[in-house]
């Protein structure tokens, strides 16, 4: 009997050691905190605490602060989902959307991103051609005749005779010769088509017409620059051309891909349908922003006076874009439609909102067949999409958590002016100022809205880890963590938000936490 408990007790001990040694060997999943049935691992803290507000990170052991505000958080988000609050409408939008926006990026990473390969030739190629560098001057036309009438002229009297000429028969262009000459530029700084032009253009010598940017450029070379070579050259830049050249195939093989992937699809848009989209869109957005409603809400509740808005609400039926296998209605758009989302400059008006909400009109039907092509491909499944999703889905659970705890939350004048008077330092802008309450208000409601908010939260969290989440620390993890620190300004902060929709690379710690 004895015997049997000694090798059942080898047999716990073996495989209690292989699991310590196999969810260790990465050093990034390392574990800094438990919280309940949770962790925050060595990875979560770094990228989580990397891109998060100072104001955050206090005292003597900053990374412990913050750490601290992490572990309410998961608290809370930990509550949240026993209360069903993941199910919450909000979430399951937010969730459905991210959901797809890593449906479009795994797709492009397994059929793009993974298939390249850069060759250690083309990366000693590369150095080598970087160590040649081109000065040029440059002539611009708005079309092909002009360009190639200069061309031939700058042949037959030289480059400086022409410019001069053109530019003293027209004074009212306020440019000089030297405004058109170029800094020393290596193969990197100058555009594909431009360098088939300059590889093989001889010292002195005019360029044909290039088209480039909507006209035509007339190159000269003036000067050529060819720095020596060495070994140590090659292994000190590899990597760092490595990643250069790379990122150039990537954007070359994307653009092709989606040119391949989309042509097929015959995508249409309707003139007539988009032109109402569009005035109403403008419509809408010439509104006072404080009152005006949702833009999808401004569309139901258009009346005939409305002008453009009630024009696109008698339209909401009618097909806006059209492709192979089907077509999406105006409110088919819409329900997918942001018009927050639009970057656009008001000073161009119209055209430029035009081009802004057909290229979001392009990329949402895009994205729609990319999406579909994923899940064909099972990329729904993929760990790191999982994981990311599950990180954004604790933070919005996290976030309806807090709203539910201070939904009933209201600060009259009485609870501000208490704040205002016990924190009236706060308000000075220089220290001998004397602030007055009435001027103070508003600013005073919400910063003790915060405040309470942040006790309460806080008190709710403290209450649960005692009750529901036990936390357990492990500081000599924490304190062997290497992270970026400004440090001649610890005020400094470091934000990655994602291109396309403008969203933050990774959830961070709520910033009310530290007010």
């Amino acid at each position: 009997m004895l015997r049997s408990l000694l090798i059942l007790l080898s047999i716990l001990l073996f495989c209690f050691n292989a699991c310590q040694h196999k969810t260790t060997s990465d050093p990034e999943d390392v574990v800094v905190a438990s919280v309940g049935d949770r962790v925050i691992t060595v990875r979560d803290f770094r990228r989580n605490y990397e891109f998060g507000l100072p104001h955050l990170k206090k005292g003597p052991n900053r990374k412990r602060s913050y750490l601290d505000f992490m572990i309410k958080e998961m608290v809370l988000a930990q509550q949240g989902y026993k209360l069903d609050l993941d199910k919450s409408e909000r979430v399951r939008k937010l969730e459905r959307e991210l959901q797809d926006e890593l449906l479009v990026e795994a797709l492009f990473e397994h059929d793009v991103k993974d298939k390249i390969e850069i060759p250690d030739k083309e990366i000693r190629d590369a150095i080598t051609k970087s160590k040649v560098q081109w000065k040029m001057r440059y002539w611009f036309e708005p079309n092909i005749d002009y360009a190639e009438r200069v061309c031939q002229a700058m042949r037959e009297h030289g480059y400086a005779e022409v410019v001069e000429d053109i530019l003293r028969s027209n004074p009212e262009v306020n440019i000089k010769p030297k405004h058109l000459e170029s800094k020393y530029l290596t193969w990197l700084e100058v555009k594909p088509a431009l360098l088939e032009i300059i590889e093989d253009l001889p010292l002195g010598d005019i360029s044909d017409p290039v088209e480039m940017d909507g006209g035509y450029f007339i190159f000269q070379i003036v000067d050529i620059r060819r720095e020596p070579l060495t070994e140590y050259d090659y292994q000190e830049r590899a990597e760092s051309y490595r990643q250069i050249l790379f990122y150039r195939k990537l954007k070359e093989k994307a653009s092709q891909y989606v040119s391949d992937f989309m042509t097929p699809k015959n995508v249409v848009t309707k003139g007539d349908v988009f032109r109402k989209l569009s005035n109403a869109l403008e419509t809408w957005q010439a509104r006072e922003e404080d009152t005006r409603e949702d833009f999808m809400q401004s569309i139901l509740s258009a009346q005939e006076s409305d002008g453009p808005l009630y024009e696109l609400k008698t339209s909401l039926k009618h097909p806006l874009v059209t492709f192979q296998g089907g077509n999406w209605t105006v409110r088919e758009f819409l329900e997918r439609f942001d018009p927050n989302s639009l970057k656009t400059d008001k000073e161009n008006g119209q055209a430029d909102l035009r081009a802004a909400l057909n290229q979001d009109i392009a990329i949402k039907v895009r994205d729609n067949f990319m999406v579909k092509e994923a899940r064909k491909k099972n990329l729904q499944r993929s760990p790191r999409l999982l994981l990311e999703l599950k990180m954004w889905k604790d933070k919005w659970v996290y976030e309806e958590t807090r709203r539910y705890y201070t939904n009933d939350l209201k600060i009259d004048d009485k609870q501000a002016r208490e704040y205002f008077e016990k924190y009236r330092d706060r308000f000075k802008i220089r220290w001998d100022d004397n602030p007055k309450f009435d001027e103070y208000v508003n600013q005073s409601r919400r910063l003790a809205y915060i405040h309470t908010a942040r006790t309460r939260l806080t008190q709710k969290a403290d209450s649960l880890t005692n009750n529901a989440f036990p936390i357990i620390v492990h500081q000599a993890i924490l304190d062997t963590i290497t992270t970026i620190e400004f440090r001649k300004s610890p005020w400094v902060s470091l934000q990655v938000f994602k291109g396309g929709s403008n969203r933050l690379a990774s959830p961070i710690v709520d910033p009310a936490w530290g007010f």
